[in-house]
């Protein structure tokens, strides 16, 4: 009897330790190699109306390096509002941080094969160039995997506003206790091989949350959610990254959604200001419905089609995305009396049909602050991509993004170097 005892607990101990060691080598993936960067050659960081604006240049492990250097400390006090994150939703769900953590790991190792491999060097030069955790900064972009947005687009062109000029205008709705609004950015990137782009973030993020490209790609995305999700995909900052880079116009913004291997259900808006079209885009992990301006396909009761005008917020209009919405009433529900559709849907189509054809930037952040929901917009972005401007606002404290003064940033002169920039 004691030796069958004693080859139990041998066999116990085994398979505990086993499992032990494949849990720490599945949430340790591994890394590429360090490399030495002078993060001061090519990047810079400069100050526009009191903002911080970084300017980084060349290969993705590069860029990352520069990044993480020259803004250290704001990328730290990033990783600890992460942390802080994760606090409150453990205290929220009752679940300990840790455990919390290993889903996160998780999570990114389901993920990883579908990332590009140029955004995880460039997350490994962020790490390396900060002195923070690369899997702080790993779980950190997959946290839109796991947690919801209530945001909320819209783009108008042509015979809509005043000089037929695309406006693109977006608000991020989210959590704002974490407290990642105290340290807002706005990053210049000139990749290698890619297209330029400005993404209005925070520091650490490799992804992207908003942003414009120098090639007049504008993107925006609202939380949508759906019984139709998985863990294992493209995280949806990479997602909206590869959008701004990849993108010449909005049919590879098409193909680059409707082909990429999603993982829970977000709504898109992306426009084209030089075309001056925009498409929506309504997504679940096996189904995307696109959608132009005033579109025909828009069959459901609730949907409210206006020329030259293309809006989101959680309510899909494709009818098999529909089918598997948990929000807006959830399925088979109509929308009428949610705050997606009533306010930030409707609200949005009845203020553009309002001032249709009068609709300059002027008028498009008031549509834009009007969206915005309270007490959670965390950021407020309008763009108009034809001319490459864009007007952000950042919450300041508990105090929404929509109260805060806009700051312009005109991105045909900040991204030339400021000698050669026009002077005031």
């Amino acid at each position: 009897m004691k030796r069958v005892l004693k080859r139990f607990v041998a066999v116990t101990v085994c398979v505990i330790v086993l499992a032990l060691a494949f849990g720490w080598w599945y949430t340790h993936p591994g890394r590429g190699p360090l490399e030495y960067v002078n993060p001061g050659e090519k990047a810079y960081v400069e100050t526009v109306e009191g903002t911080t604006v970084l300017h980084v240049k060349g290969a993705p492990y590069v860029m990352g390096y520069q990044h993480g250097a020259l803004l250290k400390k704001q990328v730290i006090r990033g990783a600890m509002s992460f942390q802080n994150l994760l606090k409150d939703g453990s205290k929220e769900i009752g679940v300990p941080v840790f455990a919390l953590n290993f889903v996160l790991d998780c999570v990114y190792r389901r993920c990883a094969p579908y990332i590009p491999e140029r955004y995880k060097r460039e997350m490994e030069g962020v790490a390396d160039g900060a002195g923070v955790s690369l899997r702080v900064l790993r779980r950190l972009h997959v946290m839109s995997e796991v947690t919801e947005r209530n945001c909320s687009a819209f783009a108008v062109f042509g015979k809509a506003t005043t000089d037929g000029k695309l406006y693109h205008g977006r608000n991020l709705d989210w959590n704002m206790d974490a407290g990642f609004q105290d340290s807002p950015v706005v990053i210049l990137y000139e990749p290698d091989g890619q297209a330029p782009f400005a993404a209005v973030g925070y520091p650490g993020l490799v992804g992207v949350l908003s942003g414009m490209s120098m090639k007049g790609i504008c993107i925006s995305q609202i939380g949508a959610v759906t019984l139709d999700g998985r863990s294992s995909g493209i995280p949806l900052l990479f997602l909206l990254r590869r959008f701004l880079e990849e993108s010449r116009g909005v049919d590879d913004a098409t193909r680059i959604v409707t082909n990429a291997h999603r993982t829970v259900g977000y709504n898109y808006v992306v426009s084209d200001g030089d075309r001056r079209e925009a498409r929506a885009y309504e997504t679940t992990a096996h189904h995307c419905g696109v959608f132009t301006a005033n579109d025909s396909r828009e069959t459901v009761e609730y949907a409210i089609r206006i020329p030259d005008a293309v809006f989101r917020a959680d309510d899909a209009m494709d009818q098999t995305v529909r089918r598997f919405q948990a929000c807006s009433n959830g399925y088979p529900n109509m929308p009428y009396g949610s705050e997606s559709y009533d306010h930030r849907y409707k609200g949005m189509a009845k203020d553009i049909k309002a001032s249709f054809g009068k609709i300059d930037a002027s008028v498009a952040l008031d549509i834009l602050k009007n969206a915005a929901m309270r007490n959670t917009n965390l950021h407020s972005v309008l763009c108009n991509v034809t001319d490459r401007e864009m007007w952000v606002a950042h919450a300041k404290g508990s105090e929404d993004a929509c109260k805060q003064p806009y700051i312009h940033y005109d991105l045909k002169q900040l991204f030339l170097p400021p000698a050669q920039r026009a002077k005031p």
